[in-house]
């Protein structure tokens, strides 16, 4: 391993030595070979000498592939191995395209078919497969540094990102043109008609690792794009990229300010701040303006009819009783405040005793609700001296046409702009009334905290009035939105009495400033009841004191009915709800974009020359055109362009990298002058064409690659040919592999009969060992837990968080998620083997699997023969059923075993043994 390893990293070593020393002389970009033109080479004549099975090379050939592999074998004096047979043939295609070992009812019918075409089926059936996105959408989530939380400290996570990991499945299943795959990535949002999948796809954006607090928030963020511009060059053109940030690349053609033109391409992106996004959901917009529209024609007609009949019974009522309701009306305010008794530095209590500090530049606006209204821009407020905390209302105007903060999927009231909130941290005796990012208004208690919402999409620049009541006798709060009862819950029964201070416009602890206008904010000493919010909601005479005065009106007793029905209809009449997503996806920074410059050495603070838009001119291209601002569409059309080079060289040598072990060039992600040239060049512009051709789909150039005779040779070493290539340059055999950490635990789990095969959805928690938790900084909230099932999902669904790793996928060598993994070294340590022998999964699935061999088979010889097919998908040797049996005869002869836990232990042999830990 060690000597591969430095057979790999010493050349780009000794590469960039020389470039610092200046022994190495430039070369024209057009001299080396990523960066001509990519045409179609012609498919090269093979003599007509035989293979190791006697056969001719027109016989061994079955497409173009393999004429390019049999010339340099024949160039070399090498012929190519022998067929693998069917049962190994079968195990490597169903690995390399699904991640999963073949059943055994696949394996019998593929064993059976002798038709010429049968493994070309198979193939097929493969690629149709939904677990072949699986597979291969791990390769790419390895390249793209696909991690679920930021790193750093606290190592947060980025909520909603599972949602790219479904993405990416969900488009290779597809067999999404790799161009469109590509583009929806870097600028799926900027599509005029983009779905929410092509929002999701920009989640590529905010895989980096992210600082929550840095100390310098501009290098911060230069730091964040560059981790994008880097991994997007190295990721899609093999370029690397991030070699010139601090200064001109030393061996390829790459000067600083190319580096700087192609960042540049990134810069409008706003800096991720660990919020989620909420999104329309596909089609969502026309149902809601439907039903909104149905929604405002029935709200005007029952606000017509009870206006009408209140203004009736407020002019024309009895006086004397009018005047004795509207006294205790108002007796029942405890403080009111207006825009019109707004100042500078005071925020005046129309009834004279609570009056408000005002922090900022809190404004009067004139177009108010009634008269003029507060204006607050996100970083004013108005504090005022706590006012209620047993049983009480708080009735406001609202209008924005902002989203708040606090995009998560359940909304909580803790976390949002406020609008009036009393707030303290922890779980406190307090209250709030918020504006959260889906437009939503929550309220609620704490102490225990209790939550109610209104729909979302109120940030529609319309008033909208607001009423949070709550019955201390009872603990029951309920929010109301326009007159209607939009939630309500029992909470506690304690006075409220933390803080001392509410803030408006602001949360009460600081942080989180709502962006919009507040008009008509009264607080009241009682809940009141539906019908006195909904006076209030409609601005009706006389206030709360309306229902009443409407009900004692003895000129309407006639249509008393109809007044009281319309009371209720409105109060139950629900506003439409946007139905919406959480996803995590790019944004772009607001306003004119600012200019570009070169960073002298890195440094964000050191701005040097302005440089614009452009693509690295080593590769001839000319400039970018850039259509209303949109940026990365600009980038993402030249990376796709078909005369791009890179692109389409870089995608076949990922695709042969992933079928043969190591790519055409062993330097997936760079193709420069620190790579390694690739050892049969034609060959890769001859599959590089062919992408193109096939219109970039990938599940066509597997079944190419896979159905070729190249692809089908034995593993089996041949001393000969072994002395003459020792590293397999030119293909003379099939290089074995060992599984990948996520085909290990896939296939323990499947051999046990354990594994759900369920696509998609939030990240999974298996149990993690005791000793593992106790490395985080805080144990009890390190990991989750799922049920038996979600654990026993896919790999790819367990929660990858950077600071605490699964052991076994972590042993077994899991991509390094901090920068793109291009290739996975396969280690061989002593940990692997503890975690196999030892680990409490293994011991566990081991378990499991002597349970599926006792219901499966009558004796102990028939159970350990099945066992042998399951992990190996090959007919069991008599030799290795002996061993098995004598390895339980003495488990429980000598040392005292249990039968039962006699062939657990020969289970947990058998799931560590070579034959089903390696392929070939």
């Amino acid at each position: 391993m060690f000597r591969r390893r430095f057979d790999l990293l010493f050349p780009a070593f000794l590469a960039g030595v020389l470039a610092v020393a200046g022994a190495a002389p430039a070369q024209q970009a057009n001299d080396w070979w990523a960066y001509r033109r990519l045409e179609r080479p012609a498919v090269p004549a093979v003599s007509a000498t035989g293979d190791a099975d006697g056969a001719t090379a027109a016989d061994w050939c079955r497409g173009a592939i393999d004429r390019f592999v049999l010339a340099g074998l024949q160039r070399a004096g090498l012929t190519p191995a022998p067929a693998a047979d069917r049962h190994t043939l079968l195990r490597r295609v169903t690995y390399d395209l699904t991640g999963l070992p073949p059943t055994a009812v696949e394996i019998a019918a593929f064993v059976a078919d002798d038709t010429p075409d049968a493994f070309e089926r198979v193939v097929d059936r493969l690629l149709a497969s939904e677990q072949y996105g699986v597979k291969w959408g791990r390769h790419w989530l390895d390249l793209v540094r696909y991690a679920e939380t930021d790193g750093y400290e606290r190592d947060r996570q980025k909520p909603f990102i599972w949602r790219y990991r479904d993405w990416v499945v969900d488009a290779l299943n597809a067999d999404m043109p790799y161009a469109e795959f590509l583009r929806r990535q870097l600028a799926g949002d900027e599509q005029s008609d983009a779905s929410v999948a092509d929002l999701v796809a920009t989640g590529y954006y905010r895989l980096g690792i992210w600082d929550d607090e840095p100390t310098d928030p501009l290098q911060a963020r230069y730091d964040d794009l560059d981790g994008i511009a880097d991994t997007t060059a190295r990721v899609m053109l093999g370029i690397s990229m991030g070699c010139a940030r601090c200064h001109d690349h030393k061996r390829d053609p790459l000067p600083q300010r190319d580096y700087y033109s192609f960042l540049a391409f990134f810069e409008q992106i706003a800096t991720y701040d660990l919020q989620a996004r909420t999104v329309p959901a596909d089609g969502a917009l026309a149902d809601y303006d439907a039903e909104m529209a149905a929604y405002d024609q029935r709200h005007g007609a029952l606000t017509a009819q009870i206006r009408a009949a209140a203004t009736h019974a407020f002019d024309d009522g009895d006086p004397a009783e009018r005047a004795q309701l509207l006294a205790a009306a108002a007796a029942a305010v405890v403080a009111s405040y207006g825009a019109e008794d707004l100042s500078a530095t005071e925020l005046r209590d129309d009834r004279g005793r609570f009056h408000g500090h005002v922090e900022g530049q809190v404004v009067a606006v004139r177009d108010g609700q009634s008269g003029s209204a507060m204006r607050f821009d996100g970083d004013d407020a108005v504090l005022l001296p706590r006012v209620v905390a047993d049983s009480f209302t708080v009735s406001f105007f609202v209008r924005s046409d902002q989203r708040g903060t606090g995009e998560l999927g359940a909304p909580r009231w803790t976390i949002g702009a406020g609008l009036v909130d009393g707030e303290v941290e922890g779980v406190q005796r307090d209250w709030g009334i918020a504006w959260d990012g889906a437009g939503r208004v929550v309220a609620g208690t704490g102490a225990p905290d209790k939550t109610v919402a209104s729909s979302s999409g109120l940030h529609d620049g319309r008033w909208h009035h607001v009423a949070f009541t709550r019955d201390r006798s009872i603990g029951r709060i309920a929010l109301y939105v326009d007159g209607a009862l939009v939630g309500h819950a029992m909470a506690g029964k304690q006075t409220l009495d933390a803080p001392a201070t509410i803030a408006v416009g602001r949360r009460a602890k600081g942080g989180g400033g709502f962006r919009g206008d507040l008009d008509e904010l009264v607080f009241f000493d009682r809940p009141l009841a539906a019908s006195e919010v909904t006076a209030l909601a409609l601005a009706l005479p006389g206030g709360i004191a309306a229902p009443a005065l409407v009900s004692a009106d003895p000129a309407a007793a006639a249509d008393a009915a109809d007044r009281t029905k319309a009371f209720f209809e409105l109060q139950g009449l629900q506003r439409p709800s946007l139905a919406t997503l959480e996803i995590l996806g790019v944004r772009e920074r607001e306003g004119e974009a600012e200019p570009s410059y070169v960073r002298l050495r890195g440094n964000a603070h050191s701005a040097g020359e302005q440089v614009g838009l452009a693509f690295p001119a080593m590769l001839g291209a000319s400039a970018p055109v850039v259509e209303g601002g949109r940026r990365r569409s600009a980038l993402a059309c030249w990376i796709t362009d078909p005369g791009n080079p890179l692109t389409w060289r870089v995608i076949a040598n990922r695709l042969w990298q992933h079928h043969f072990g190591r790519g055409l060039s062993r330097t997936p992600n760079d193709f420069g002058r620190l790579g390694e040239a690739p050892t049969h060049p034609e060959l890769l512009d001859w599959l590089a064409c062919e992408v193109i051709a096939q219109g970039g789909s990938l599940k066509a150039m597997h079944r190419l690659i896979v159905t070729s005779a190249a692809y089908r040779m034995s593993s089996l070493p041949r001393p000969a040919a072994a002395a003459v290539d020792p590293q397999n340059d030119r293909f003379w055999r099939f290089d074995r592999r060992r599984l990948t950490a996520e085909e290990i635990r896939d296939t323990t789990l499947a051999v046990s009969g354990e594994l759900e095969l369920a696509l998609g959805g939030p990240w999974v928690f298996p149990p993690l060992p005791a000793q593992v938790l106790q490395t985080a900084s805080r144990p009890e909230a390190a990991w989750g837990t799922s049920t038996p099932a979600e654990a026993a999902r896919r790999s790819l669904y367990v929660h990858t968080k950077r600071s605490l790793q699964e052991p076994l996928l972590a042993a077994f060598d899991k991509a390094d998620t901090d920068n793109s993994c291009p290739v996975r070294f396969a280690t061989v340590q002593a940990t692997q083997s503890l975690i196999l022998l030892n680990g409490e999964f293994a011991q566990r699935e081991a378990a499991r699997l002597a349970t599926r061999l006792t219901a499966e088979a009558a004796t102990l010889r028939d159970r350990l023969a099945l066992g042998l097919r399951l992990v190996t998908q090959r007919p069991e040797r008599e030799a290795d059923v002996e061993r098995l049996v004598a390895l339980h005869g003495e488990l429980v002869r000598d040392h005292g075993r249990d039968p039962a836990l006699a062939l657990q232990r020969c289970c947990l042999v058998l799931l560590n043994c070579n034959e089903m830990i390696y392929l070939d």
